[in-house]
């Protein structure tokens, strides 16, 4: 009863809250023939909004559309909202439709009564809450023209007319003009603060705040000059010194920015270097007020000025002021220190031709020294490297004399002391700098060399390797784990202060050897195999215990649990997978940008329920709930972000405003978002056989028409930076290294959509039908565009796919073809329309022979990894949605072109082969996994005591299997390997859904 307006519309209130609707109208209509109100009427038609019947609901909108056209504004604001809740009941969140109907009634409103304020604010709100920023801007503009002394309301004419011309519902050849217009009229309000006497009283109409001068940048770089910015910037009235801008950090940003752009090589010096002594001055009472200066932009500006001076006094200067902040009498804030010590990394090592080891011993049990040594290191000449090389394996630099810690022997292991953090980390950066030297740099200078030369001759232990050094990798891993053991084993000395939120010291000893073992694993696996005698399994598995230890001691180090749900998910342990992902306790906007990890291709690894865990019932979230869950952060995200444009602009927070749309915008096109979707329905597909009609409305919202358009490019918002990496900053990453199935592509997610649509259209539920047609128009539209046809069919083979996608994409392809063509009477008549569709269904045909020829040839499918499942839920589904397709051509009759009658038979024969091929491989890998002893087979497998075991002639070091015996316990290693044995049974359990379609 929130709308109620009189004591005499609390029996049709109460009626409505009844849900007895027909009593509702009844007394409305004798209200109206009493006296006739447009709150009445608006009554009358929120009621009819609320009854099930499509034709009422029709009526609803169409009076909705009329009454924008027929009458002019109302001032009762009730009206309005009434006529807002009917729309939002007939389409819920629809923002076109409230724009053209609510949207021009709100602005009518305020048009018919300008000089009510409040009337005005409340239209704005409503309008910027739905995005519907041309009203806003006509409400914005208003308010500033009968309010001319609210120096606000200016600002939000200015940022309204800004945010129209920037977004797409500005028309293309008005972008310039309201873009002009917000561009001269904030420029006349700089022109008047740069000439005010005294700053303390400024004009009305003139710059007030430090976010009023972030706006007059962001629209000077959209509109203005192009060296109008910097002229801005250095006013004494507008620039980040002037009163007005009280201080403001993005200021001075994009000041030094626009210097380096501008080449003011000598002023952008004279300025970081005023900057830096400012930073490490103390004020009146001994205060470090300004010590945000010392911030690391401000050092890069500093070297960069200097380099591009080009005299060695500048570079003394730069060496003075480190000193400076480094001495101890100066009390700045330790993180401002830091940024000191990097600048003299960054002399010490770029500004000098030989290495030097002085920084090296110094901050060598720093947990940063890696990462920051790294680029230097990666420059030095190879005689240099090996220089640091023969240091590392002495012991000396980052080592201290007394922690010696031999190079690789079971002998020296003994005389090893980790026992505090900081002999620990030293060991860290010790190894970490011995991989990089031997294995990470040399890896990618052999990816530069050219490709018909795969054999090479490894420059730190001159045995013939490929891109990986098997020996190299072998002996970081095992020096790892011993460095790990050994720092692990300290009686509780460490591990009794840790908190349950704190990660053990050793951590990146475990991570730095489960690369190691990854990269061996990828070596070893290169021959195609998945089978357990395959070496590169071996090296998989004990990566996998490894990394499973650990995390029973370090709990909450995610990245451990990142590289354990891939290793997982590649051995077809779907259900650890999720088990391990769930650990992560993802928030926020982390369900977007880490949601791949575990969920890209899940529909083709674990499609079915996950069964509770030998605990007990789990109380996670079952898949699609996760999916689900992800879907309704892209919702609430959107609706949050415009609610926090209308309080922005009461706070005047402008620069926020453009940077959440940024947001929303990355949001909105994220590859997450079209992941979750497709993996969504194609689960729902799996276990229910259809779609539910709420899962293609949900779908419709997060992807909207303008997805197809591939001008529109996604967003790939993935945080590929969180994946442990101690890789060479020039080379590929870990994360896109230990990929056993190619990473998520905006080409792949695009194919998937279209696949999408063909399966939503031949789906024989009911459920569906209203939407078929809706699907079949928007599937022509998709293909009427020839440039995209051809970038579609010309990408199939990019390395985005695995062979069985690749196959399935050409059949979706092929029918979305044949539905639009042969459904479409238009085409029928021209002369090549039956050899058109011929060809079509050729295609069709010979790629479903494909898939089914490579089910046929797959080899060691017992135990199936994530390769193996991949390929047979991949070809199930394409083979299943080919039948459906035909069964949906045949129930179009004369509808359909006459000869795919006759190929659709054929089609169907191919299409059922296919999917009893999987089947047959299905109940092969069933059986395989209902004999014993594989547990056994998963500890002999990972810890091998014959290489007689292994397919190849090559078998993993003695000393490095040894070396994983010692750190893990026999008693962990046969609950581990039980668990990993029921995590494939789980696996298996979705074959029960593989079935032949009925007829």
């Amino acid at each position: 009863m929130d709308n109620l307006q009189d004591r005499q519309d609390i029996p049709i209130w109460n009626a409505i809250e009844a849900k007895n609707f027909k009593q509702a109208l009844k007394l409305v209509d004798k209200r109206l023939s009493k006296k006739a109100t447009d709150y009445l009427e608006a009554l009358k038609i929120y009621i009819r909004s609320l009854l099930p019947q499509a034709s009422e609901k029709s009526a609803v909108l169409l009076h909705l559309e009329e009454l924008v056209n027929k009458r002019p504004g109302f001032l009762d604001l009730a009206v309005i909202e009434l006529y807002e809740n009917a729309l939002e009941e007939v389409l819920p969140g629809s923002r076109e439709s409230w724009i053209n109907t609510i949207g021009e009634l709100r602005w009518q409103c305020v048009k018919a009564n300008p000089k009510h304020e409040d009337t005005s604010l409340i239209g704005l709100q409503a309008c910027l809450s739905r995005d519907d920023l041309d009203h806003a801007r006509q409400i914005a503009n208003s308010l500033e023209k009968n309010f001319p002394r609210n120096h606000s309301y200016i600002f939000w004419n200015i940022t309204s007319m800004f945010l129209f011309a920037t977004s797409q519902q500005c028309p293309e050849n008005q972008k310039r003009i309201w873009g002009g217009l917000a561009s001269g009229q904030i420029s006349k309000l700089a022109a008047a603060t740069r000439q005010a006497s005294d700053l303390k009283e400024l004009p009305i109409k003139s710059i007030h705040t430090p976010q009023e001068l972030l706006l007059l940048d962001r629209i000077t770089e959209s509109f203005g000059k192009p060296d109008q910015r910097l002229e801005y910037l250095q006013e004494p009235n507008l620039g980040p010194e002037s009163i007005v801008a009280k201080g403001e950090w993005g200021l001075w940003i994009l000041k030094l920015r626009l210097m380096e752009e501008a080449c003011q090589w000598a002023e952008l010096f004279d300025l970081c270097k005023t900057l830096l002594r400012r930073a490490r001055t103390t004020n009146e009472f001994d205060q470090y007020v300004e010590s945000s200066f010392s911030d690391w932009t401000v050092w890069e500006a500093y070297f960069f000025s200097a380099s591009k001076l080009e005299g060695q006094k500048y570079y003394d200067q730069i060496r003075s002021e480190v000193e400076w902040h480094l001495d101890p009498a100066c009390k700045i804030d330790k993180s401002w220190k830091r940024n000191a010590c990097l600048a003299r990394v960054k002399l010490t090592f770029e500004c000098s031709k030989a290495f030097s080891q002085d920084h090296v011993t110094e901050y060598g049990d720093a947990n940063t020294a890696y990462n920051d040594l790294r680029q230097f290191v990666e420059a030095l000449e190879p005689n240099e490297r090996a220089r640091l090389l023969s240091m590392l394996d002495q012991n000396t630099g980052l080592e201290k004399s007394q922690q010696k810690i031999g190079p690789s022997s079971p002998h020296t292991n003994n005389a090893q002391k980790l026992s505090t953090a900081s002999q620990i980390t030293r060991a860290i950066n010790r190894l970490k700098l011995k991989y990089l030297v031997m294995c990470s740099i040399p890896e990618h200078e052999r990816t530069q060399r050219p490709a018909s030369n795969n054999v090479f001759k490894c420059s730190s232990c001159t045995d013939s390797c490929g891109v990986f050094c098997a020996r190299c990798l072998a002996m970081i891993a095992e020096e790892s784990i011993r460095s790990y053991q050994t720092a692990i084993n300290d009686d509780g000395q460490i591990t009794k202060s840790l908190l349950t939120t704190d990660r053990h010291p050793a951590d990146d000893l475990c991570i730095l050897a489960a690369m190691c073992l990854i990269k061996l694993g990828l070596v070893g696996s290169s021959s195609g195999s998945e089978s357990l005698n395959g070496l590169g399994t071996t090296y998989l598995l004990q990566a996998t215990a490894l990394l499973e230890s650990a995390w029973t001691r370090s709990k909450s180090n995610f990245q451990l649990s990142l590289l354990l749900v891939r290793l997982n998910s590649y051995l077809g342990a779907g259900s650890l997978a999720m088990r391990v992902y769930q650990r992560l306790f993802l928030k926020q906007v982390q369900l977007d940008t880490l949601s791949y990890s575990a969920f890209d291709r899940i529909s083709t690894l674990h499609p079915h329920p996950i069964s509770d865990s030998p605990e007990g019932p789990s109380n996670n979230r079952t898949l699609l709930e996760q999916l689900q869950k992800l879907q309704k952060l892209y919702k609430t995200s959107r609706e949050h972000i415009t609610r926090n444009t209308w309080l922005s602009f009461k706070h005047g927070s402008y620069n926020s405003i453009f940077e959440f749309r940024e947001v929303a915008q990355k949001l909105s096109r994220s590859l997450s978002a079209v992941m979750s979707v497709v993996e969504s329905n194609k689960i729902y597909r799996f276990t229910t056989n259809t779609v539910p009609a709420e899962a293609i409305t949900q779908m419709l919202y997060l992807i909207p028409a303008e997805f197809e358009n591939m001008e529109n490019p996604l967003s790939d918002n993935n945080d590929y930076e969180t994946f442990p990496n101690f890789e060479s900053s020039r080379a590929t990453p870990f994360e896109e290294l230990s990929r056993f199935i190619p990473g998520p592509t905006e080409h792949r997610y695009r194919m998937n959509l279209l696949a999408e649509k063909v399966m939503l259209i031949v789906d024989p539920s009911s459920e569906l039908s209203d939407e078929k047609d809706t699907l079949q128009q928007s599937l022509k539209q998709y293909l009427d565009s020839r440039r995209h046809l051809q970038n579609l069919t010309s990408k199939l083979g990019f390395e985005s796919l695995t062979r069985s996608e690749q196959l399935a994409g050409h059949a979706y392809h092929a029918m979305a073809l044949i539905i639009t063509e042969s459904c479409d009477q238009a085409l029928w008549a021209e002369g090549d329309c039956k050899t058109r569709l011929e060809n079509h269904d050729e295609e069709l045909c010979d790629r479903l022979e494909e898939q089914a020829d490579l089910i046929e040839q797959m080899q060691a499918l017992v135990p199936a990894f994530q390769q193996t499942l991949n390929a047979l839920y991949t070809a199930y589904e394409v083979g299943r949605t080919t039948v459906y397709f035909c069964r949906h051509l045949s129930g179009k009759g004369k509808a359909v072109h006459e000869t795919q009658i006759e190929a659709s038979k054929k089609i169907t024969k191919t299409a059922e082969r296919l999917i009893q091929v999987v089947i047959n491989k299905c109940v092969l890998i069933k059986n395989g996994l209902d004999e014993g002893g594989w547990i056994d087979r998963v500890l002999q497998s990972a810890l091998p005591d014959t290489p007689e075991k292994f397919e190849q002639d090559e078998h993993p070091s003695a000393s490095l299997v040894e070396a994983v015996k010692q750190i893990i316990d026999e008693v962990f290693m046969e609950g581990w390997a039980g668990e990993l044995v029921e995590s494939w049974k789980d696996s298996i359990a979705g074959f029960s859904y593989i079935k032949m379609p009925a007829k």
